[in-house]
């Protein structure tokens, strides 16, 4: 009985590294941040304003999709628009816009909604952009870890000034980084 118990807390022991890796390997933190500059826009964005925590976006982007729904509007992409950078400002006076992208084939129907909803366009332009998947609140936070400070390097590099952070997550597939290239 006592020879059981260790080889089944060895092998448990031993299972617990491995588990953690492919946990981790699926939120992302082993993809690489491939940065590159890309056209992207017009969005339009259905939205509300933000302050305070950046984690309270998520119920913003839940209750705005559905909310969306219930008018008939399906969408495929939460967004995140996010002005401060954490760490340099405090918490509760941190500044966002968090909701959907809404489809332009649905902007008609939209537009008969106008008075119920925040809407946005933003226009299209160049921005400096990476990708990884997006498999739950693990993967927001690899992004944070991972892909931030490679695309902050790339912008210093290429002499680009600051600019607010885009988190664009793609129905549960991919969070796509965007930082608009603006010229000093």
């Amino acid at each position: 009985m006592k020879k059981k118990f260790w080889v089944t807390l060895i092998v448990i022991l031993l299972a617990l590294p491995a588990i953690m890796v492919l946990f981790l390997a699926r939120a992302g933190f082993f993809t690489n941040a491939e940065i590159s500059e890309t056209e992207m826009g017009p969005l339009v964005v259905v939205y509300e304003d933000h302050k305070g925590p950046y984690k309270g976006t998520a119920e913003i982007m839940d209750r705005i999709y559905d909310s969306l729904l219930e008018d008939g509007i399906e969408t495929f992409r939460g967004i995140g628009i996010y002005y401060d950078k954490p760490g340099e400002t405090a918490e509760e006076d941190l500044r966002s816009k968090a909701g959907c992208v809404v489809e332009f084939s649905d902007t008609t129907a939209l537009a008969a909604l106008q008075p119920e909803y925040r809407i946005m366009t933003l226009p299209g332009t160049r921005y400096v952009t990476a990708s990884i998947p997006f498999r739950g609140p693990l993967s927001v936070f690899a992004g944070i870890v991972k892909v931030y400070p490679a695309i902050g390097r790339y912008m210093e590099e290429q002499g680009y000034p600051p600019a607010p952070a885009i988190e664009i997550y793609d129905h549960n597939e991919r969070i796509v980084y965007l930082f608009e290239i603006r010229q000093e």
